[in-house]
């Protein structure tokens, strides 16, 4: 593997980190300031990086050629993290950004070594399911068959989201929101 892919890679899977926001208090003490407002600085900070580096046609290390002269990946992936631990409820947040970050990755490696394309969909979305399923089991916060209905939908979004690939809105972005949003509504019927 390419030293670039790597990177690519592997920052992509520590993207599965982020609902480590969770663990900070809502109300930090020794900065005197609430959880949100480190959010909004972490995607200010990675805008502001964009609008730097886009106007310039500046590539940086582990990025794809054709994000030269457009938003770059990592933005798409800071703009859906941003928002799914903004707006969805934790345990579908930890969940789809959890699923999209090791996910994603594996669906690009399986495409990379030409699997054939219903073995890279059944393979991606194992994975995606066993993420997701565990995740909420582990949050506690539904019932069995409900965790089993949100995971199975939250994976088909997810996986429709990344394998169609969207001239105008990165697969990053699509897998962390349209599963969170389609997951979220489901989970206030069921």
């Amino acid at each position: 593997m390419k030293s670039d892919v790597l990177m690519r890679r592997a920052v992509h899977c520590l993207m599965a980190l982020a609902p480590v926001y969770y663990l900070f208090p809502v109300d930090l003490p020794v900065i005197g300031v609430r959880r949100w407002v480190l959010l909004i600085a972490f995607f200010a900070v990675v805008g502001l990086i964009e609008a730097i580096r886009l106007p310039k046609g500046i590539l940086i290390f582990g990025m794809r050629p054709y994000e030269k002269e457009k938003i770059a990946a990592f933005v798409w992936a800071a703009a859906g993290i941003t928002a799914a631990l903004w707006l969805f409820p934790h345990d579908i947040a930890s969940a789809v950004i959890i699923g999209m970050a090791l996910v994603d990755p594996l669906a690009g490696e399986l495409r990379s070594r030409k699997v054939g394309t219903s073995m890279c969909i059944g393979v991606s979305s194992l994975v995606y399911l066993a993420i997701c399923g565990t995740t909420l089991l582990i949050a506690n916060h539904h019932s069995v068959p409900v965790v089993m209905v949100l995971a199975l939908v939250g994976t088909a979004v997810a996986i429709v989201s990344e394998h169609f690939k969207n001239a105008y809105v990165d697969d990053d972005f699509l897998m962390a929101c349209a599963p969170g949003v389609v997951m979220t509504a489901l989970a206030l019927v069921l």
